[in-house]
């Protein structure tokens, strides 16, 4: 800054937009002229009837207002303000010369803000309207936060409803096995199948409870990776294994494609829930008989590793939203098999402390590929 030069710091109402409505020409011209001295943006309205075709277009960030005026008063143009949409914290001062005793509460009763007597002072009604705007401005931040309290409120309700409904489904399933093996001869075939369908069932409902456990864990800290190094040609049959069982049982076929040697470096348990979380998910949006293949391979930026089913698809618009908690996809006339809202959530997650991405596209003819992209070793 030069010897000399001033530093002048804009007030955080310059430039505000301020409708005057008053009958009174004089009084219209020296209010303006109060405020265009101030660096307000002003219009003026002679009459409460053009005063309200104005809001909507003038948008004023606050509102001085006559009481005494012919065919719509003051008291009146206030209150059909209060009635339009978002102007429930404009800014209302009365300026009047109103000189009956009771005028104060009648200004208040239609929620006007402040109230000031003609003639008015310049220094005074700056004063109040540089007053009443920074409340206008604390308002509107206490009501963003109330807002976000009660949207994280209506999260937290939310998640405790899907929780009890996505438990309460396997935990039902295991209760009926039970019951089936109670009355049988706990022998043969039949009752090693259900067995079986017992423990994915039980095993199920574990990661579930584990994504929830996840997911709040790392919205607080993040998530506590311990990375090794992983031959994946190795790695992934035995991940296959894991879901060998649901495969059989639904007729649903399991393969796996990857190059001798590609190595990826990650925190093996959580990439394998990721990666399980995937392959469940195929295999619970896909008709009997579908095939789920995983498959690897180098990329430009490391390694890439794709669950590919012959599902349902995703929606094109969908294909973002879907990893954010709580999105659901439902098949048409099916909602026995709607998922928690939670898994690819918490696989994003993961993905993003690897510092990788992961997302969806179309398998063509028909279906879903994830794809999940990590650093190089």
């Amino acid at each position: 800054m030069m010897d000399g030069e001033v530093l002048h710091t804009r007030r955080a109402d310059h430039g505000a937009r301020i409708l005057v409505v008053d009958d009174d020409p004089l009084a219209l011209r020296s209010v303006r002229a109060m405020l265009e001295r101030a660096y307000y943006q002003v219009e003026t309205a002679a009459g409460g009837a053009e005063a309200l075709a104005k809001m909507p277009v003038f948008k004023p960030d606050l509102v001085l207002l006559d009481i005494q005026m012919p065919e719509v008063d003051g008291l009146e143009v206030c209150r059909r303000i209060r009635d339009m949409q978002h102007n429930d914290l404009l800014p209302i001062i009365f300026l009047t010369g109103d000189e009956r005793p009771d005028i104060h509460s009648l200004a208040f009763q239609v929620k006007g803000d402040d109230f000031l007597r003609k003639p008015v002072l310049q220094g005074e009604l700056i004063v109040r309207i540089r007053s009443l705007m920074r409340l206008k401005r604390l308002q509107a931040e206490i009501q963003e936060e109330r807002d976000a309290l009660l949207d994280l409120q209506r999260q937290q309700e939310q998640l405790f409803e899907f929780i009890v409904h996505d438990l309460k489904n396997p935990l039902s399933a295991i209760q009926v096995g039970l019951e089936l093996l109670e009355n049988g001869d706990g022998k043969g075939p039949a009752s090693r199948t259900q067995v079986q369908r017992l423990r994915d069932t039980a095993h199920g409902m574990g990661r579930m409870i584990q994504n929830i456990l996840d997911i709040g864990r790392a919205e607080q800290v993040g998530l506590e990776l311990r990375k090794t190094r992983i031959s994946l040609g190795t790695w992934i049959p035995g991940l296959l294994k894991e879901v060998e069982s649901q495969a059989r049982s639904r007729n649903h076929g399991l393969s796996w494609n990857c190059p001798d040697g590609l190595e990826v470096e990650a925190d093996p348990e959580f990439l394998r829930r990721l990666l399980v979380n995937l392959l469940e998910n195929a295999m619970k949006y896909s008709p009997a008989g579908a095939h789920t293949q995983i498959s690897a391979q180098p990329s430009a930026a490391g390694v890439r590793l794709e669950v590919r089913d012959q599902g349902q698809g995703i929606p094109q618009h969908l294909h973002e939203q879907v990893f954010q908690k709580f999105v659901r996809i439902h098949e048409p006339g099916d909602t026995s098999r709607s998922g928690s809202g939670l898994g690819l959530a918490f696989c994003q997650l993961v993905a993003e402390a690897h510092a990788g991405r992961i997302w969806v596209e179309d398998n063509h003819p028909k279906g879903s590929v994830f794809l999940l992209e990590l650093p190089a070793p």
